[in-house]
């Protein structure tokens, strides 16, 4: 592992925290070494080891949660072994817990709690889900199709099992790639914005019609100070998102597909290893996400997680 550290005196843009406010303590960041994973630890910032008892939220553990989670976009509490209920409280001590619609969950709903979407190859009843089960297995944020300020969402993933080889989570900063991105795109990314729309979404693409017309088509600045310390950010959504306030929609994306892969190279990417008992909390405004790929061609390969959200501003 690495210590975090500080850059006294640097520039507000100066690695490594990249516009964000210094948490009040200093981590050790999660690493597994080039030696093992050429790819994994290219990033400054993200992946903070932080150590509380997530079972016992109390004001201290969800006021220094969500100071490291501000500073360092991804943070891992370690050895948890959560309750359904649990996470749903260690969730709630964060913020507003985010329930989506019913019809969001397709047709693995978590039982007795919407709070909580099941990351999983299995059923809830045991049943395999078969070799084909994806989600999010590409670059994005997590509540974009939120209209502004209730876009700022904590992410909350919580391991109870995980595959021998493969399955990580790669998360990429934002921060970092705004502050190093050339003038010529940074110029041309503070004119646009993004707009997302909730039927662009795959992993909600079956929703109910009643239920998508519940979410209109969200914009966002492309560029965005951060709701907690007004540190400047990138917010591009994903893939999918319509860029407008550029000459043409082409213009619009091209500017995303070279600023998205910019933010997705080796120098801000972090691609975390899952061991049970792993909880991870990101934070959507300032990082993207991708699930990785793992050998599902047989049910005796288990990937377990569950996911609940809270919105810490809005």
């Amino acid at each position: 592992a690495a210590a975090a550290g500080a850059a006294e005196g640097g520039a507000p843009g100066a690695p490594p925290w990249f516009s964000a406010a210094p948490a009040a303590k200093t981590y050790e960041l999660e690493r597994a070494g080039f030696d093992v994973c050429a790819l994994c630890g290219g990033a400054e910032r993200l992946g903070a080891v932080v150590d509380v008892d997530a079972s016992h939220p109390t004001e201290d553990v969800a006021k220094e949660v969500l100071d490291a989670v501000r500073a360092h976009g991804v943070i891992i509490v370690k050895g948890q072994s959560l309750s359904r209920a649990e996470q749903v409280a260690f969730t709630a001590a964060l913020g507003e817990v985010v329930v989506l619609p019913h019809s969001f969950e397709g047709k693995d709903p978590e039982p007795l709690h919407p709070e909580i979407q099941r990351v999983t190859n299995f059923f809830a009843n045991g049943t395999w889900k078969g070799p084909a089960t994806k989600f999010g297995a590409y670059w994005h944020q997590d509540g974009q199709f939120w209209l502004p300020p209730r876009h700022n969402v904590l992410s909350v993933l919580h391991c109870q099992s995980a595959p021998p080889a493969g399955g990580e989570t790669g998360f990429a900063d934002l921060r970092a790639a705004l502050a190093t991105l050339s003038k010529p795109l940074r110029d041309r990314a503070a004119l646009a914005r993004i707009v997302a729309s909730v039927r662009d979404i795959a992993d909600f693409a079956k929703g109910d019609p009643e239920d998508l017309d519940k979410f209109p088509n969200a914009s966002h600045a492309f560029i965005q100070p951060h709701a907690l310390d007004g540190g400047p950010t990138l917010y591009v959504g994903s893939p999918h998102m319509v860029v407008e306030g550029l000459p043409t929609p082409e213009a619009g994306r091209d500017l995303l597909t070279m600023v998205l892969k910019h933010a997705t190279s080796p120098s801000f990417t972090y691609f975390h290893a899952w061991q049970p008992g792993d909880l991870i909390v990101w934070d959507n405004t300032q990082t993207l996400h991708h699930s990785m790929p793992y050998d599902s061609s047989s049910p005796d390969v288990v990937r377990e997680l569950y996911r609940t959200q809270a919105r810490f501003v809005g």
